[in-house]
């Protein structure tokens, strides 16, 4: 089967198709994830570095070659620990599927990506991970993975294509809906057909249709871990797609390939890992840049309280936190400062079971007027302390360093008379004859400080401005996810809900827009709108993909069915004793621990 590299079709765009596209190549191809956090940690500087600019492009780059960068020797790691404070550890599974969507603060660490990314010139960009290489069939629909030989599990084990074949079926197979509270593992098991082993060190996974967000959708770029490598059958029988004994086996000691191994787990109060030497992204490998961490122990501790993770930054009993903003000056006082990771996360709501008929959330004048009397800047200003933490762009996972982003998709400017007037139209005058109560579901957030707040506020502005009596409910991440995802009992209800950036969020095309409607909290199954949106994603030239994308996201926004609020720089504390630390863009979670050098 002939296969298409991404960077082949993009160097093959004409003069004269970029100069007729000019206009919308410069609002979605010019775009730098410059919501790149702090180059270097400034304790002067207050707020996120200004944007860079220039491409971003997901095609994969090419396979790594040997270097003269130098090895980080033994004598160089700092034989110390980095303390890093979270509100949240999510259920503690160790692996995507089974963490609920949680886990990233672990799971990126135990586990490696068949493919990785990084930053250049302020872009964030993939590159070769476990896989060398990877190309999609001319009919877009089969991707092919070439895997690096010599990439180590924790357990000295070596990394196989039969350990990555076994991972992709576990993780996308048609049984993973079943079990998975993941997500991304429910929407890919209904998407894949097949997973293959093709040559000793291919596989291919092939979808029921064009899939095009293969590459960004596996790697580390993107907001879910899905693209991480398990050992086969978690280090038992092979055989066997889904055990439950081995997979509760894994939890306890899980083998990974990533740059830290975990040394002891206190379950709900901390974490503690250990640099893995033999993390195969290193010079000697060919990579241009050593990325072993230059500290031997990491350590996280589960502290949900915000103000003692700042008296802890103060006290020097932690090194990086979470943190909001009005504990900016508490933090320098003890010598530490902020550092922001851009456009880290997004939250917003959606209304669930909008596709079903003779519900007031299935009129486009109901949905409209809720998003008309939100008044975001006074949420902004109340909870967030203005536009250095919280900014009003993008919608949904769309935001300004998104392929397909364009200020069109901008959140809806808050109009409380045009509320009221189409709720009236919709035969809700005053909230009369509405759903009473109208349930917002939502958790605590480990990216989104104040996320139950922000629902509070909203609340109250639907009472305020249109008559009708919402009651927000606060439980765990997990469970609010498998009363919504995995069965009806979220229906008629509103999640209030934070999520991931995305580099390229366009998977949503297929999985929330465009496929067969499966799960429950599918957006629409408007006909037309399901069309437009598969149309799109089957588009494989990216000079007619992007514009198609963007225009899909523009009327996914302007039909409300999800209803965004803007995105957050996400703030952390940084102790004394981190001298530098260079964190990717599209962030929420711990990223490039590499660059962490200690005083």
């Amino acid at each position: 089967m002939r296969s298409i590299s991404f960077s082949r079709i993009v160097s093959k765009i004409s003069p004269s198709q970029i100069i007729g596209m000019a206009v919308i190549l410069v609002l979605l191809l010019s775009l730098a994830c410059g919501a790149a956090a702090t180059t270097a940690p400034d304790a002067t500087s207050d707020s996120p570095a200004s944007p860079d600019t220039g491409s971003s492009s997901v095609a994969p780059t090419a396979v790594p070659r040997a270097t003269s960068v130098p090895v980080i020797a033994s004598s160089d790691v700092n034989p110390g620990k980095v303390t890093y404070m979270v509100g949240s550890f999510a259920n503690e599974r160790m692996t995507y599927c089974l963490a609920g969507g949680g886990g990233h603060d672990y799971g990126r660490q135990i586990h490696a990506f068949l493919i990785e990314s990084g930053v250049e010139a302020g872009a964030r960009v993939l590159k070769p991970g476990i896989a060398t290489d990877w190309s999609v069939s001319t009919d877009g629909k089969t991707w092919s993975i070439t895997i690096r030989d010599g990439v180590k599990f924790h357990d000295g084990s070596e990394l196989t294509v039969d350990d990555v074949v076994s991972t992709l079926k576990w993780a996308t197979g048609p049984e993973a809906k079943e079990y998975s509270t993941g997500g991304g593992c429910i929407s890919q098991s209904q998407l894949v057909q097949s997973v293959e082993k093709t040559s000793p060190n291919e596989v291919s996974i092939s979808y029921g249709d064009v899939y095009t967000q293969f590459e960004s959708y596996f790697s580390s770029s993107t907001g879910v871990w899905i693209g991480t490598v398990y050992p086969a059958g978690f280090g038992q029988d092979i055989s066997v797609i889904h055990d439950e004994a081995a997979e509760e086996a894994f939890d306890r000691n899980p083998i990974g390939a990533g740059i830290f191994q975990l040394a002891d787990h206190k379950a709900s109060e901390s974490m503690t890992f250990e640099r893995f030497d033999d993390h195969y992204w290193q010079p000697a490998n060919g990579f241009d840049e050593d990325r072993r961490p230059r500290f031997q122990t990491f350590e996280l501790v589960l502290v949900p309280e915000p103000s003692t993770r700042v008296a802890a930054l103060r006290a020097g009993e932690a090194d990086i936190a979470p943190v909001s903003l009005s504990a900016k000056a508490q933090i320098e006082s003890g010598g530490g400062r902020l550092m922001y990771a851009q456009e880290g996360a997004y939250f917003g709501l959606k209304l669930m079971g909008s596709w079903v008929e003779g519900h007031p959330f299935n009129d486009i004048k109901v949905r409209q007027a809720l998003n008309y009397a939100i008044n975001r800047e006074a949420i902004r200003d109340r909870l967030y302390g203005g536009s250095k933490v919280m900014v009003l762009k993008g919608w949904m996972e769309v935001t300004p360093s998104s392929l397909g982003y364009t200020p069109e998709l901008d959140p809806f400017p808050y109009d409380p008379v045009k509320a009221r007037e189409l709720l009236a139209e919709a035969g809700y005058a005053g909230g009369e004859g509405f759903i009473d109560p109208v349930i917002i579901l939502t958790w605590p957030s480990t990216g989104v400080p104040n996320m139950p707040e922000a629902a509070q506020l909203v609340g109250e502005m639907w009472r305020a401005e249109l008559g009708i009596n919402p009651e927000v409910r606060v439980s765990e991440e997990a469970d609010v996810k498998k009363l919504t995802r995995l069965s009806d009992g979220g229906l008629g209800q509103v999640l209030f809900r934070d999520n991931e950036t995305e580099l390229d969020p366009s998977d949503m095309l297929q999985t929330d827009y465009g496929a067969a409607p499966t799960r429950s909290d599918y957006s629409t199954r408007d006909p037309e709108i399901n069309a437009m949106s598969l149309a799109a994603s089957r588009i494989i030239d990216p000079a007619q993909r992007w514009p198609a994308v963007s225009g899909a996201y523009k009327r996914f926004r302007d039909e409300s069915f999800e209803q965004s609020f803007g995105y957050i720089n996400i703030p952390f504390g940084v102790g004394p004793r981190i001298q530098t630390w260079e964190p990717y863009p599209l962030a929420f979670y711990p990223t490039a621990l590499h660059t962490i050098s200690l005083k």
